[in-house]
């Protein structure tokens, strides 16, 4: 081996690990808790070099995600909805019509029972808790969002797709069991798995909409044997966590243990 050599080799891997640090700030994620009592996660999405951005779940207000937007001069090209309980899409009309360009993509599922389930739900709920709804002004204004606001919408989501955004590739895993289009987006070791997957918990299965208990263990499940433990899972609810702790920690489905 030569003397010029050796100097480089030395280098190598304080170069990996310069290279792995620049490709992990090529993006950024920031969040902003919307929609009153629901407490539903909007996440920004947005890669640093070619501007381009997508929000996930928009519950409600989001006012701090719109002045990064629009403090960055980001180009806003998808509004990914997980899922479409009202929670979860309450506060799109407004951006959709502030950001016309923005497609919004869900999934056919979800496109469908959002008038089939969603808006009919003093009949899809039990009479308990529409009883508990009309009791609560802000929880009946939620309830009765007008799903008809959010108009045609442009993508069906399915699994195993890829979407671009600069340089990051957003892939799409359908996943039912809090309802029936669930759907979680993932990227970079970073996963956004709405309702599916929460801190220490899983999504709700007694609604009208949801595929039961067998079909969100094996969607959770899936999650766990498609991932690394160190990805970092953002939920629609809640704290964020990863996908190690929750395989071993997780009060309802672990990696070996079923407890709902």
């Amino acid at each position: 081996m030569n003397k010029t050599a050796l100097p480089l080799l030395l280098l190598l891997p304080y170069l990996s690990l310069l290279i792995s640090c620049t490709r992990q700030h090529d993006f950024k994620v920031l969040h902003q808790v919307t929609g009153g009592i629901a407490e539903t996660n909007c996440y920004l999405l947005y890669d640093m070099r070619s501007k381009e951005a997508a929000l996930f779940d928009v519950g409600g207000r989001i006012d701090s995600l719109i002045e990064v937007i629009e403090k960055n001069n980001l180009q806003l090209k998808y509004l990914f909805v997980t899922h479409a309980h009202p929670d979860h899409v309450q506060g799109m009309p407004a951006v959709m019509k502030a950001y016309p360009e923005a497609k919004v993509a869900i999934s056919r599922e979800e496109y469908d029972d959002m008038r089939r389930l969603y808006a009919r739900w003093e009949s899809t709920l039990d009479s308990e808790m529409v009883a508990e709804v009309k009791k609560n002004p802000e929880a009946l204004a939620l309830f009765n969002f007008d799903f008809d606001l959010l108009g045609t919408l442009d993508i069906f989501l399915e699994d195993n797709q890829s979407y671009g955004l600069g340089d990051l590739t957003i892939k799409t895993l359908l996943t039912p069991g809090h309802s029936r289009g669930s759907i979680c987006f993932y990227l970079n070791k970073i996963l956004f798995s709405g309702d599916v997957l929460f801190y220490r918990s899983v999504g709700r299965t007694d609604l009208a909409s949801s595929g039961g208990t067998e079909a969100i263990v094996k969607s959770v499940r899936r999650l766990y044997s498609l991932f690394p433990d160190e990805t970092i899972v953002y939920p629609g609810h809640y704290q964020a966590t990863d996908i190690g702790s929750e395989k071993r920690e997780n009060k309802k489905v672990t990696l070996d243990k079923v407890m709902m």
